[in-house]
């Protein structure tokens, strides 16, 4: 697998634009929407796994809660840095690591993010198994990350059927960004319902977003988000409470609780 981390150096000066195009900025909202449901009253202790340029840590102090953010590029843990600052230092911490490389205290958090980091580690399924061991009973654990038979639908659609099936056997992806390459796991809900089902979590929650991707194509759903935002995230957010379509999402979510001893 080839590090995210110099992929994303890439992107970090221009990182919050990435999330001004409409299908991005749809789909960013629509899991904040399904995670902040999800977590427990403030003031809790959260842990943000691939913290970016810390939009989410962000959102999470803005919301009452304390953040661990956990960010292994260089540049985005700068720019992290950076953007929060200004936050008491009892309520933000930021670790410069993998994820894979980090030891936090077990059963000390209440709820751990990944949105769109688990994809890049080593083993994904043996990730969830130690960031549930982190959690406290009762804890949440969400996950998103592409979804496999979203891609490869999008592949067929677009001629590439050779590259669809590769996809497919291998459920493996590569991420291109202006000459730079990082290696992704592609996953399905069932692969993370079975990986959630090792951690002890049950899971309360499986989303996929934005399904109208597949159903018109990435620049189709990229129109209806153009003609009428809220109206097309209103759509999707409908689609994504259907469980039976999580797969076809773009994206896949998913939310489990750690069970109670």
């Amino acid at each position: 697998m080839r590090s995210s981390a110099p992929l994303y150096d890439l992107l970090a000066p221009t990182y919050e634009e990435h999330f001004e195009v409409s299908h991005r900025k749809a789909y960013d909202q629509l899991a904040w929407e399904i995670c902040r449901a999800a977590l427990p009253e403030p003031p809790a202790v959260t842990v943000d796994v691939g913290c970016g340029i810390g939009r989410w840590a962000e959102r999470l102090l803005d919301a009452g809660y304390s953040v661990t953010g956990i960010e292994p590029a260089p540049e985005m843990a700068d720019h992290a840095s950076r953007r929060l600052a200004d936050r008491p230092e009892a309520q933000v911490t930021l670790l410069r690591s993998r994820v894979e490389d980090v030891e936090l205290r077990p059963g000390s958090t209440d709820a751990i993010l990944a949105m769109g980091s688990l994809q890049y580690t080593h083993d994904p399924t043996e990730q969830v198994i130690r960031l549930a061991g982190w959690l406290r009973p009762g804890g949440i654990l969400a996950v998103l990350v592409d979804s496999l038979q979203g891609l490869v639908i999008e592949l067929i659609a677009a001629g590439r059927e050779d590259e669809a099936l590769t996809r497919l056997t291998t459920r493996r992806g590569v991420w291109q960004v202006d000459g730079a390459e990082a290696d992704l796991h592609l996953l399905d809900s069932a692969a993370l319902r079975r990986a959630y089902a090792q951690a002890g979590l049950d899971v309360i929650r499986v989303a996929g977003l934005l399904v109208g991707a597949t159903a018109y194509g990435r620049d189709g759903l990229m129109r209806r988000l153009g003609e009428d935002f809220e109206g097309a995230l209103a759509a999707e957010r409908r689609l994504a409470a259907q469980t039976e379509l999580a797969d076809l999402g773009k994206q896949l979510l998913i939310v489990g609780r750690r069970r109670s001893r």
